[in-house]
């Protein structure tokens, strides 16, 4: 994955999963890998270390792909034109390809996970469905560690939570999906780990991680350096701040500076703002 941003996110929900493992006697895993396994041949080579030094446990994990098309091309296999997918036989070799499901992920099949320990990765990169969103309802009397991934730019809201959508409309999507996401985290008596935004390729992103499990709540190692969605409940005119998604990927797309603050009505100092965030990641 050539992405750093995408990297170091990933790299931080491993260090999570490390965390959330430790001291367990069995651990259920759902993910969404797509077309990159790095997250789930991690969590084999934890498993394979935990069985190394005396630390042994029992790892279930469910993985899912929407799209048919990837999923046979993650399931064809080995050959010398196709040796692309070394990384996805692997893993449904030690796991057994009836775990690899052709379906949205759903909460059928999160609930239907083995051990009361789950640590989720919905790596969803999508809009925040409503369907998506109610993924959280699982969390109910489970140990868990769910981490949600969602796009703040979309175009087409059809599918986008109504409460999302409407939050949004008078304030801008991150912060809507934050607030959701605060509000449900409550409900559910569970703590946000982390919430932060970042580009990836070229759509801004906001990735939450919630968490009941003791062992991540006390690890300050991943709430106290990490940066936080700051809301400015003293600013009265902070509802109407403006939704610079759109800005965002018009700067990753080298797009003249004059076209971009003539589009979206926006000035100098606002654009400058915005690519300073893009070099540095956020």
């Amino acid at each position: 994955m050539k992405n750093p941003v995408k990297n170091a996110t990933r790299h931080l929900v491993m260090k999570a999963y490390d965390t959330f493992a430790k001291n367990k006697s069995n651990v259920s895993v759902i993910s969404l890998p797509g077309a990159v396994w790095e997250f789930e041949t991690y969590v084999l080579s934890h498993l394979d270390f935990a069985d190394n030094f005396g630390a042994s446990y029992v790892l279930d994990m469910t993985l899912c792909e929407w799209n048919k098309h990837i999923y046979n091309n993650n399931k064809r296999p080995i050959s010398n034109l196709f040796d692309y997918n070394k990384t996805s036989d692997y893993v449904l070799s030690r796991i057994g390809s009836d775990n690899y499901h052709n379906e949205t992920l759903n909460q059928k099949i999160v609930s239907n996970a083995k051990s009361n320990n789950v640590f989720a990765w919905f790596d969803f990169c999508g809009n925040p469905s409503k369907e998506n969103i109610d993924l959280i309802n699982t969390a109910i009397g489970k140990n868990v560690c769910l981490v949600f991934t969602f796009n703040t730019h979309w175009r087409c809201n059809s599918n986008v939570d109504p409460e999302v959508g409407r939050i949004a409309a008078n304030t801008y999507k991150s912060y809507a999906i934050w607030s959701v996401f605060k509000s449900l985290s409550y409900v559910h008596k569970l703590k946000m780990i982390w919430s932060f935004e970042y580009i990836s390729n070229h759509n801004p992103m906001i990735t939450l991680c919630l968490s009941n499990d003791e062992n991540i709540i006390n690890d300050a190692s991943l709430t106290n350096n990490l940066p936080q969605m700051v809301i400015d409940k003293t600013n009265k005119n902070n509802k109407n701040k403006r939704d610079l998604s759109a800005v965002y990927v018009d700067v990753k797309n080298k797009i003249d500076a004059n076209t971009i603050c003539t589009n979206h009505n926006i000035s100098n100092r606002t654009l400058a703002a915005v690519k300073a965030w893009v070099t540095m990641g956020k």
